[in-house]
């Protein structure tokens, strides 16, 4: 089975609803550093220090998630807030991915938001017990091309064999308790991997997921008839029920006590010995 994503659902709501805001000065480098929980809630771009940025980021995928505005307006929006405070591109960088007012930045922060929020809510929906015993595997596809070049051409196959992966008439299935989905978004391996066991898995690649159903799955030899998965559902409900305050001092302690960081007077984080880098 394969479901376009829809306008709205839930579970994708609340996975970016969730997420604290996280200033910083980081780059990319460093803020993959950061482990799997902390990057799970924390909205962040490389090297924005802004709140209000953080802020029109977050309302933007709000309304995307809900339906009520597309991409294409959202990034306007995001473009005069970033214009209105002033921001100066690196002579050296405009119009490219280090430049946060470029087109192709504000889409690849807003797909990727986005994307992390939808490929949580799905997988939070298949983990239910119901459907995780009716589709209990599931397919890595492409849907798009990738984007950037041939400097983003990944070959999946390979990364998928690398992993353990098996594949079936050429197709690359697993079950959605396997750990290899954890393991093609790794970011210790793959320096664009996105640390989720959910699409996107890494940036810009363009790859997907579909259900396989549990008939197709037995017959694929990857469970057997009376076998049943055991849930690993993304807790959310646990923290949606802090306050926004509680969520955001979890964060900043977490981030604090990892030792790789700290935050300045004006609660933007900054990595250690970042200026040297």
């Amino acid at each position: 089975m394969y479901l376009d994503y829809p306008a709205s659902f839930d579970e994708a709501l609340d996975a970016a609803r969730v997420k604290s805001l996280l200033p910083t000065s980081g780059r990319t480098r460093e803020l993959q550093v950061l482990n799997r929980e902390i990057k799970r809630r924390a909205l962040w771009s490389a090297t924005v220090e802004s709140l209000k940025t953080l802020q029109a980021i977050r309302t933007g995928v709000d309304a995307i998630l809900s339906g009520n505005a597309d991409q294409a307006t959202v990034s306007l929006d995001l473009l005069n807030i970033i214009s209105d405070q002033g921001y100066t591109p690196d002579p050296e960088h405009i119009g490219g991915l280090q430049d946060v007012s470029s087109f192709p930045r504000r889409s690849l922060i807003l797909e990727t938001q986005v994307g992390i929020a939808r490929g949580a809510g799905w997988r939070e929906q298949g983990m239910q017990p119901d459907v995780l015993d009716e589709f209990p595997a599931m397919e890595l596809f492409r849907a798009t091309a990738p984007k950037g070049g041939v400097e983003a051409e990944r070959d999946w196959a390979k990364i998928w064999a690398d992993e353990g992966g098996r594949f079936f008439d050429g197709r690359m299935i697993a079950l959605k308790t396997d750990g290899i989905w954890q393991r093609i978004a790794d970011s210790s391996k793959y320096p664009d991997g996105l640390d989720n066991d959910f699409a996107p898995f890494r940036l810009n690649s363009g790859m997907r997921t579909r259900d396989i159903d549990r008939d197709e799955t037995e017959s694929l030899g990857l469970l057997d008839a009376n076998t049943q998965l055991t849930p690993d559902p993304i807790d959310l409900t646990a923290d949606l029920a802090a306050t926004p305050e509680v969520r955001e001092d979890w964060l900043r302690q977490a981030i604090t006590d990892s030792g790789l960081g700290s935050f300045d007077a004006t609660g933007v984080l900054r990595f250690n010995g970042e200026d040297a880098a």
